[in-house]
């Protein structure tokens, strides 16, 4: 987290500063689930009174990335099994339902999915985890996004916030499943084809398989 020079920025700006920082360092592991979180700290770290560090961490808890304890102050949330595994399933059913959308419209776009996939490819060869998480994602919003539909959007890209926090704290560059490249190919390449059937059968399969191996390793680190 890098300090602000702060002195003429609108406290809402401040704090919508603030809470992206922390919310990026949970995402990226740096702050671990369970771990506590130090409003003087943050406030340390980042320049700032803790005025604007306290809102911030107000903001986060309605996400669902803090939690607030009596007489323990802030913690990061720990992983919920059930929260990931319902996201999962919601998942499923509007992911389906968007491919199925799209495999009927003529007018799709598959370049900018098979870029990501070139991109994915690349870095599942450097190993770079980061990147992975960040092409994953950007994959699937792709897809929301090509439906059109800004309910779908917003709702499923808040969702990725409790997704990428998942892979970061418990894959590392040889647990992450290389084959997810292929299945994204063949998901866009049925879409293309206007395969309707086959295309939301591809994505049903292929989140189905990412929950099933995701839970494992929560199991693993729990």
């Amino acid at each position: 987290m890098q300090p602000y020079a702060l002195n003429r920025i609108p406290i809402e700006i401040l704090r919508a500063r603030v809470a992206g920082e922390i919310r990026a360092a949970i995402l990226r592991g740096d702050l671990p689930p369970g771990s506590r979180v130090k409003q003087e700290d943050l406030a340390g770290k980042l320049g700032v009174s803790r005025e604007p560090v306290r809102q911030a961490l107000l903001l986060l808890q309605r996400e669902g990335l803090v939690q607030a304890k009596p007489n323990r102050g802030a913690l990061v949330a720990p992983l919920d099994r059930q929260l990931i595994s319902d996201v999962y399933g919601l998942r499923e059913a509007v992911e389906t339902t968007v491919v199925a959308m799209l495999a009927r419209r003529p007018d799709f776009d598959i370049e900018p999915s098979r870029a990501i996939i070139d991109r994915g490819r690349a870095a599942a060869q450097k190993r770079d985890l980061p990147a992975l998480i960040d092409l994953d994602m950007s994959f699937h919003i792709g897809l929301y996004e090509a439906s059109g539909n800004r309910v779908i959007v917003d709702l499923l890209r808040a969702q990725w916030t409790h997704m990428r926090r998942l892979m970061s704290t418990v894959l590392d560059p040889e647990s992450y499943r290389e084959s997810i490249w292929d299945e994204h190919e063949a998901i866009v390449t049925a879409i293309k084809a206007r395969k309707v059937v086959p295309a939301s059968a591809l994505v049903g399969r292929h989140v189905r398989e990412a929950k099933r191996f995701m839970l494992g390793f929560l199991d693993l680190r729990t």
